[in-house]
């Protein structure tokens, strides 16, 4: 297990604040945000909740096609009705990304 080093770091209170509030900003630790920026990797914003339920139905919605072209491909029949099941959730969904992407 790699051993480190504790450092005291003085701030006055708007430096502190700043630190802070870019800290929330990546929903990161402290001190893996500090880490970061020693070693000059970039640090970007968490994603807001919205895209990430979207991101999550995403995934569900490529695992049942994904279901349906396996069953398509061994039964050599294709469930049209589920398929276009998942085809609109796919658009409502792409709504919602654009929405949480631009506003």
């Amino acid at each position: 297990m790699r051993r480190r080093n504790k450092i005291d770091l003085r701030l006055n209170d708007a430096e502190l604040a700043q630190l802070n509030h870019d800290v929330e900003k990546s929903g990161w630790s402290r001190e893996k945000y500090l880490r970061a920026l020693i070693a000059n990797r970039p640090i970007r914003e968490r994603p807001p909740m919205d895209l990430v339920s979207v991101l999550k139905q995403l995934q569900q919605i490529n695992n049942n096609m994904n279901q349906i072209a396996v069953k398509a491909n061994s039964l050599n029949f294709v469930d049209t009705a589920a398929y276009w099941e998942n085809v609109d959730r796919l658009e409502e969904l792409k709504g919602k990304l654009l929405e949480v992407m631009y506003g």
